[in-house]
């Protein structure tokens, strides 16, 4: 890979990364522009909708030339794309999907709200789809994140018109069109670039990209299951062909794991910042946590603590309390700080022993299961759209 002869030591400084904040993603945002001509809105709606409803986007003749094109063309791997690493990145998926879609949540979303521009991005976007206190649009669109994952490491996903090729490339238009919106919009609002740099700017492609890879992979070790070099490294590999769809610069794509969570460790430390926006994302995720599993009162306080297990790691690499950045201690009365250390104190019981006690692994397997059942079962009641799961991942995951 082009990237591969870079020094490790000499990447991923304050300078460097501050730069990348202000840039974006010229390629995508000419599409958008041709959509949005003139301001108009109601195309970008269109465009939302037309992206939404099926994977057919090439051949749908209501949409611009310039979109059917952008899916009709660059749809082959890139010439580094090693497909035995491909392989073995989408095993590893389809033996701990249950255990990635549980970090994903409660771990790879927090750190993304605890960066004070990302945090700003998806509250103002979330707040301008919702009505009141529902966030229920902006949950929909997380939820949507869930299926790209696994549409991009399923089987098949990344062969060219491949599930995972097409979401992608749905992903980079979304993002091209929030930014759209963000800066050109009516609304009370003015984006700040001086503040926050670019709206979804190539340092926070980045950064959710490694929380997506990276930072995953150390939330499995924090369970107890043991993965190879070989393996992360492959994990990498899938992500940096995702980041070539989506639009990110070659110098961000990370050498192998160690890179990719040094990679994100940087990101985070730069950019966390306790916000209004960050505290209210977690009190979206907490709420919406509670509705489609963590139900009654007894276990109101397990999804913030979940949080809290998940993020220590981080939390202790940076010197940084992301607990407080995140505003997780505003969640709990004295009763649940006891129950929450002695959940924590369980959890920590995991760590580096899950193999070792097959007990303690089945029961990790069963209540991550559990979990991504109710997330598929809440994403049709709320949204009546099926979520997408393979047959044969369904089958490996034990799901219906």
């Amino acid at each position: 890979m082009s990237s591969a002869s870079v020094n490790i030591s000499t990447r991923w400084k304050a300078d460097f990364l501050k730069a990348k904040s202000l840039r974006t993603d010229p390629f995508a945002e000419s599409i958008i522009q041709e959509v949005a001509k003139n301001q108009d809105f109601s195309s970008l709606r269109d465009l939302f909708k037309a992206l939404d409803s099926n994977d057919d986007i090439a051949n749908n003749k209501n949409l611009p030339t310039s979109v059917n094109n952008y899916f009709k063309d660059n749809d082959d791997l890139p010439a580094w794309a090693d497909a035995h690493k491909i392989k073995i990145a989408q095993d590893l998926f389809k033996e701990n999907g249950p255990e990635i879609a549980l970090i994903l949540n409660y771990k790879a979303l927090p750190l993304c709200y605890a960066c004070k521009n990302g945090a700003k991005v998806l509250a103002t976007t979330g707040r301008l789809t919702s009505v009141g206190n529902d966030t229920s649009k902006m949950m929909r669109r997380l939820l949507e994140t869930s299926q790209m994952v696994i549409n991009v490491m399923s089987e098949g996903g990344l062969s060219p018109k491949g599930k995972g090729i097409i979401t992608v490339k749905k992903v980079r238009l979304y993002h091209a069109a929030i930014r759209f919106f963000l800066l050109n919009s009516n609304n009370n609002f003015k984006w700040d670039t001086q503040h926050y740099g670019l709206p979804i700017n190539q340092e926070e492609m980045a950064g959710t990209l490694m929380a997506f890879s990276a930072l995953v992979l150390n939330g499995l070790t924090q369970l107890g299951i043991e993965l190879t070099k070989e393996q992360k490294d492959a994990y990498m590999h899938c992500w940096n062909i995702v980041g070539h769809y989506i639009g990110l610069e070659p110098d961000l794509y990370p050498n192998d794991f160690e890179d990719g969570w040094n990679l994100g460790i940087e990101i985070i430390k730069r950019n966390q910042e306790e916000s209004a926006d960050g505290k209210f994302l977690i009190d979206s995720l907490i709420l919406n946590a509670k509705s489609y599993f963590f139900k009654g009162e007894m276990m109101d306080f397990i999804p913030a603590y979940l949080i809290k297990f998940f993020v220590k790691d981080v939390s202790e690499t940076i010197n940084v309390d992301l607990n407080k950045v995140l505003g997780l201690e505003e969640h709990f009365n004295l009763f649940e700080k006891i129950g929450g250390k002695l959940f924590l104190e369980t959890f920590d019981l995991l760590d580096g022993i899950e193999d070792h006690v097959p007990v303690i692994k089945k029961i990790v397997e069963k209540y991550s299961t559990t979990h991504l059942q109710e997330l598929v079962n809440h994403y049709l009641k709320v949204n009546n759209v099926a979520f997408y799961i393979p047959g044969n991942l369904k089958d490996n995951w034990k799901l219906n």
